[in-house]
């Protein structure tokens, strides 16, 4: 029987950590639905589909 070798940690050299760098946002693929914004929510929609909370397509 196969067995997976033991995890091991590791920490990051000081130099990596706490610099500022890197990426810290994430493009969000989709749209608000306007109605639930209409009404404060935000719910994101893939276009092309419907808003899973309210059934509004959102193009």
């Amino acid at each position: 029987m196969y067995q997976h070798p033991s995890v091991i940690s590791a920490t990051a050299p000081p130099s990596m950590i706490g610099n500022g760098e890197g990426i810290t946002t994430m493009p969000v693929p989709g749209r608000r639905c306007p109605a639930c914004l209409e009404r404060g929510n935000t719910v994101w929609v893939i276009p092309g589909k419907c808003c899973p909370q309210c059934g509004t397509p959102v193009n």
